[in-house]
């Protein structure tokens, strides 16, 4: 499938604060015990031109703002569900689906979230939600693994091609339905391909929202390394070429589900409601019950797309976009047992 760049329409370039030396004694440790500060690896980076880094070294924290467009491009067409909520997709026929130009149709999103320079290794994981759980070097979002709350349909094995146009394009990406927040679902190869070097450990392609830096499929040597060389939440402690002493980092994968990150093992702050299968569904019975509605009512207005169109749900339903955000939190990012 051919790429095709894209021109952002937004200016901005990278602005790296000085990194200076922390000596507080709260330094994160990973699972070696050892202290991380992932600041000199985030600062020396090579972001995109669409991508803003600056440091809070009060905080500890680096905040990520895009326009949410892969410097790397996408391709020309995708194939877009006519129904989301219709899934798994593998199995339907053309008709079911748009064929969309992206040019056209892919908007920009912007991003801006503060990411934790001091991960904190937790022993007992937290699952991934829908939606963004980490961003790439490219300017881009990383997704897990599903295209459902359920956590059920996992969307690299859920491709499907008709007439030379897929559902994920070559760089294991898309976008939601609407074309906004283009995110990976896998691998980022376009990413990939100009960062590693042959008989090396992958570079770094992005940082995970709790604070822990994410790579490819290649460990030390260069070797490929599959989900039986890594813990329940994709990652383990080894050297990289950003930490060569070693810290906790996540690898994305290549030979089966998961592909992604479907659990953090770095604290991070969780959603305030009970999470459903998996931690990744709010109660949408009480949800509704709150906003005077039905449950049917309120999951058919919410669809499918994460993050939600929140102003067209509340529409749908009569209410207050306010309303339905306060009393709907963003997908659940729920405790392992």
């Amino acid at each position: 499938m051919s790429r095709h760049a894209l021109r952002s329409t937004v200016a901005a370039s990278v602005m790296i604060a000085a990194v200076v030396l922390r000596t507080l004694p709260s330094l994160a440790q990973d699972a070696s015990g050892t202290t991380v500060d992932t600041s000199d690896a985030v600062a020396s980076a090579a972001w995109a031109d669409n991508v803003t880094i600056t440091f809070d070294e009060a905080a500890n924290t680096f905040t990520f703002q895009s326009n949410g467009i892969p410097d790397h491009g996408f391709a020309d067409q995708y194939l877009i569900p006519t129904d989301p909520a219709d899934q798994p997709f593998a199995d339907k026929p053309a008709e079911f689906f748009d064929v969309v130009n992206s040019v056209d149709y892919f908007t920009e999103t912007p991003i801006d979230t503060t990411i934790t320079t001091l991960p904190t290794y937790a022993d007992k994981p937290t699952d991934t939600s829908l939606g963004r759980i980490g961003v790439a070097l490219s300017g881009a979002q990383i997704f897990n693994d599903y295209e459902n709350m359920e956590r059920t349909v996992v969307a690299q094995d859920d491709q499907v091609i008709h007439d030379h146009v897929a559902f994920l394009d070559e760089c294991n990406g898309h976008t939601l339905v609407d074309g906004s927040n283009y995110h990976y679902h896998g691998i980022p190869v376009c990413l990939t391909e100009r960062l590693d070097v042959e008989g090396e450990h992958s570079h770094m392609i992005g940082v995970l929202e709790d604070g822990f830096p994410v790579y490819a499929n290649r460990d030390a040597n260069g070797e490929v390394i599959g989900n039986e060389g890594l813990d329940e939440c994709s990652g383990h402690v080894g050297p990289t070429p950003e930490f060569a002493e070693g810290t906790y980092h996540y690898h994305l994968t290549a030979d089966e589900a998961p592909y992604m990150i479907d659990c953090y093992h770095g604290e991070i702050e969780q959603a305030s409601f009970d999470g459903g299968p998996g931690g990744g569904a709010p109660d949408f019975a009480t949800v509704a019950e709150q906003l005077g509605v039905s449950e049917q009512m309120l999951m058919d207005a919410l669809g499918t797309s994460m993050p939600p169109d929140f102003a067209a749900a509340a529409e749908e339903l009569g209410i207050g976009e306010d309303e339905l955000r306060a009393a709907m939190p963003a997908p659940g990012q729920g405790e392992r047992p």
